[in-house]
């Protein structure tokens, strides 16, 4: 009877076939349809939530990873395991030859590290010790504090980018305010104005699936030539950052009304969402 029965439903005329084939797809169509009906402000909180529903999931996936890494080195093999640890001997005895010809010991070494300036402000090296998946689009905390000289409103930059501004200080730990976060607020400029006009730029929010972006308002038209790309850096006007840090780009700002206007700003999204290591801004004055 099984046999019979699928045998007669493969027999069914071609156009019955397409007929059953175009229900299953008339759900999602009319879903789709129905979007366009609901209001623009019900749409945006839905992508909200989509937005911060992204975030347990990514915080998963890298512990996931963590996970993985570490399954597969105990599932190594005693002799691989051995190779592995000759070959870890071989490098750190490599590592300390290479310290015992250096010139300089490893504490003046570390102290030129710790001393590394750009301008008037030095740098602080910091490590990403936690980030809490409820704001985990918003700030981060870090392993540097007041006994490191570390104050609230500092700079917080990584591979020539902006990171965000500290927020909060404790003895041991800060919070860091990412750029991404809707209550972050700093004054650029566009790289392409000679000129260094005040640019305001505020946070706009983080998106796992897509770029982290922020909004830039009081953008002069005059720096606008023919629909190329927009390049903002930090301006010294801030007082937290040195001149010429990249913030983000307009791609194409398009013709605009009026002598200012306001757009979209992308940000560096891979950075901000895989931090493990940043650079607090310490200013050293004049």
């Amino acid at each position: 009877m099984k046999g019979s029965k699928k045998f007669s439903e493969n027999c069914l005329p071609i156009a019955d076939k397409r007929r059953n084939v175009a229900s299953y797809y008339l759900p999602l169509v009319f879903i789709i349809a129905l979007m366009w009906l609901v209001p623009i402000s019900f749409q945006n909180n839905i992508k909200s939530a989509f937005a911060y529903a992204q975030i347990p999931i990514y915080a998963a996936s890298v512990q996931l990873e963590n996970l993985r890494s570490a399954f597969f080195k105990g599932t190594l093999a005693k002799r691989d395991l051995i190779t592995f640890c000759e070959n870890l001997m071989r490098e750190n005895v490599a590592l300390q030859l290479k310290v015992a010809t250096l010139p300089e010991n490893i504490s003046s070494i570390a102290k030129s590290e710790q001393e590394y300036r750009i301008g008037n402000f030095m740098v602080k090296p910091a490590r990403v010790i936690r980030r809490d998946i409820a704001s985990w689009t918003n700030e981060l905390i870090v392993d540097v504090g007041t006994n490191h000289g570390v104050a609230e409103g500092m700079g917080v930059i990584s591979q020539n980018y902006v990171v965000g501004r500290i927020k909060s200080v404790h003895a041991k730990t800060s919070v860091v305010e990412l750029i991404s976060s809707p209550q972050f607020r700093m004054v650029v400029h566009a790289r392409e104005d000679g000129s260094r006009f005040p640019i305001v730029f505020s946070g706009n929010g983080h998106n796992f699936f897509s770029q982290a972006t922020g909004i830039a308002t009081n953008i002069p038209t005059e720096i606008v030539s023919d629909g190329e790309p927009i390049s903002f850096v930090t301006s010294e006007l801030s007082g937290a950052f040195p001149k010429n840090i990249s913030v983000g780009f307009i791609k194409s700002p398009g013709e605009h009304g009026g002598r200012f206007f306001s757009s979209d700003v992308i940000l560096n999204n891979d950075l901000l969402s895989k931090l493990y290591q940043v650079a607090i801004l310490i200013n050293l004055g004049d």
